[in-house]
């Protein structure tokens, strides 16, 4: 017979900025509500302290881990949150639920702080739900102690042994009954089947459970057959009705064990569905980033072009003032290449246009006074060696 559970549970994960906004929603009802929820016990759920923004405890880290001498910079996939969650066994979960709402939320906020005081930290989010299958809290801490500790280092398997001590310890002032859960070394001596024992990834849930739904599946309809067949005999003796109940027995434990494999594949199905939207998302921020990146290069190359382009416009004296004052290009290549930097290079461009052209007329003047032949020999001589090394 299978020994019953009055056990309390306190399991921590570690998780960076993705993964720590997706439990934040789902704490508090904000996002995507699962199907296993019921709407209409929503608002029995209690917010005893609103979980921060992981961006917040991202910033609370980053000064927490400023603490501890280290040259290494905090990853950007590094965990900024440490969520757990307290959970009772079958036998421990209608004693919890016979306390009043408040002695619930005060015994999840012992339990709480119970098991940050013991790692070194503080609990920055607690939230209880009651539109489950089984009453459960959520809670929330930062991923770095105030020392700069990661508390994934500071939670070793011994240390994880006394979070669930604190925990029975913090429960028992609103409910004796409940008490610490049996260690999974001892749990192993017993004989407790290995599929109590360890935990599966939801790759391997997935690639697992489909084929032991559908063993389940079999079992069932193997014993369904059998029920029919002993049923149909008019003449039972006290062997096949002993018989028959252990069969109908089986059939419904299978039956609950097999619905129990499929909500934990669906709930493999949605964790797998966030990671890859989330994959999704940083794909797409990591495109626009390279748009940008392209546009600012094509923006510098025509900046550089034009800026050749302008030095060669006034070498060339391609760049003018028309009749009527106004900037005049005469050269189309030129044009075309002044065209997207006229605006911040255009006053400069007709400012060096314009010198040029006052230097061109001065220097004409000089040149008529020389050939006047109003001045010494010797000046006329010297001076039309130097006007004609000098371009108009």
């Amino acid at each position: 017979m299978e020994e019953k559970s009055f056990a309390i549970s306190v399991r921590i994960e570690h998780r960076a900025m993705g993964r720590a906004k997706a439990a934040r929603y789902h704490d508090l009802r904000t996002g995507h509500i699962p199907d296993y929820v019921d709407r209409a016990r929503m608002a029995d759920n209690s917010t005893i302290i609103e979980p921060a923004q992981p961006s917040a405890l991202r910033r609370v880290c980053l000064a927490h881990r400023a603490n501890r001498p280290t040259q290494r910079a905090m990853r950007k996939d590094a965990a900024v949150a440490s969520c757990f969650i307290i959970t009772f066994g079958k036998a421990a979960q209608p004693i919890f639920e016979a306390l009043s709402k408040a002695q619930q939320d005060a015994a999840y906020k012992a339990v709480a702080e119970a098991v940050a005081s013991l790692l070194g930290s503080e609990v920055t989010g607690l939230v209880a739900h009651r539109d489950e299958t089984a009453p459960h809290g959520h809670g929330q801490m930062p991923a770095v102690r105030p020392d700069g500790q990661p508390l994934s280092k500071v939670l070793t398997p011994s240390m994880a042994k006394r979070v669930q001590d604190v925990a029975a310890q913090a429960i028992a002032e609103f409910a004796p009954q409940i008490v610490r859960g049996k260690p999974k070394a001892q749990r192993i001596a017993d004989g407790e089947p290995r599929s109590k024992t360890v935990h599966r990834s939801v790759q391997e849930l997935h690639s697992d459970l489909p084929k032991e739904i559908r063993e389940k599946a079999a079992q069932i309809e193997k014993l369904q057959s059998r029920i029919t067949k002993m049923r149909d005999e008019e003449e039972r003796t006290a062997t096949n009705v002993r018989t028959l109940a252990t069969y109908e027995r089986r059939l419904v434990e299978s039956i609950v064990q097999m619905e129990e494999k499929q909500r934990v594949l669906d709930e493999g199905a949605r964790a797998l569905q966030d990671q890859q939207a989330e994959q999704a998302a940083r794909e797409t921020v990591l495109k626009k980033r390279e748009e940008v990146v392209e546009a600012r290069e094509q923006e510098a190359t025509a900046q550089l072009d034009g800026l050749r382009a302008a030095a060669e416009a006034i070498m060339e004296g391609t760049v003018t003032r028309g009749d009527d004052g106004r900037p005049k290009v005469t050269d189309a290549t030129h044009a075309a290449l002044l065209s997207p930097v006229w605006r911040p290079l255009g006053p400069l461009v007709m400012a060096l246009a314009d010198m040029r052209s006052e230097m061109a007329t001065s220097l004409q003047r000089f040149r008529d006074l020389f050939r006047r032949n109003e001045l010494a020999p010797d000046i006329v001589e010297d001076g039309k060696d130097y006007l004609d090394g000098m371009e108009p």
